[in-house]
């Protein structure tokens, strides 16, 4: 009988501890789960912002792009889009500078500046209308590559460039529809680059 009652007090101490353990394991899971949950629920904001910056990165890539080819098409100088563009800083004395270090730091500038329109773009984009697709899709990212076009020449370039350098040279040396079809060409790349940009959760095979 001793040695029954041994082998009973042995097994019910083996299914307390179970039963211990099991209450451990749940508290991990909640813990876990509270702080890293996949896929996240709701509207993944970071995602979209990240993955934003790099489709307004590629959609300055190709406006940039296309002033390049356009300038040799018309046989212009290829950089001279980026000196036109580098006169923000320092006035006209970038239309002869031969600095490609300067050069460089105005591309740079131009693609932070698309990198950042774009993340807003996509972020808004996708919250609001996060179904749109086709037509209506490329129609609005054309419609912001106007709008950014607008805000960015005549809402901040008109004012803020006379006041840094004298005058706007920008506004001056650039032809308007120059201006509007890099801008648009900027947006097409946005709409046609959406499906990218969406969030897919991964799930691993069971």
């Amino acid at each position: 009988m001793a040695a029954e009652r041994s082998i009973r007090e042995i097994e019910n101490a083996i299914e307390h501890h179970r039963q211990a353990i099991a209450r451990l394991e749940q508290e991990l899971a909640h813990d876990e789960g509270s702080t890293a949950v996949w896929p996240p629920t709701g509207f993944y904001a970071t995602y979209y912002l990240v993955a934003g910056l790099m489709l307004g990165t590629m959609g300055a890539i190709n406006g940039f792009l296309f002033n390049l080819v356009g300038s040799f098409v018309v046989n212009q100088d290829p950089m001279l889009v980026l000196r036109v563009l580098g006169t923000f800083f320092i006035g006209r004395s970038a239309l002869t500078t031969h600095d490609m270090t300067f050069l460089m730091l105005v591309m740079l500038t131009h693609l932070v500046v698309g990198a950042v329109a774009g993340a807003l773009f996509h972020l808004v984009l996708n919250l609001l209308w996060p179904r749109l697709s086709g037509l209506g899709l490329l129609l609005v990212s054309v419609g912001f590559g106007v709008l950014l076009w607008i805000v960015t020449f005549y809402g901040v370039i008109a004012w803020l460039q006379p006041m840094l350098v004298g005058q706007a040279y920008i506004l001056q040396m650039m032809p308007i529809w120059v201006a509007l079809l890099t801008h648009v060409v900027y947006g097409l790349t946005l709409g046609l680059l959406q499906p990218m940009g969406r969030f897919v959760p991964y799930n691993p095979p069971a």
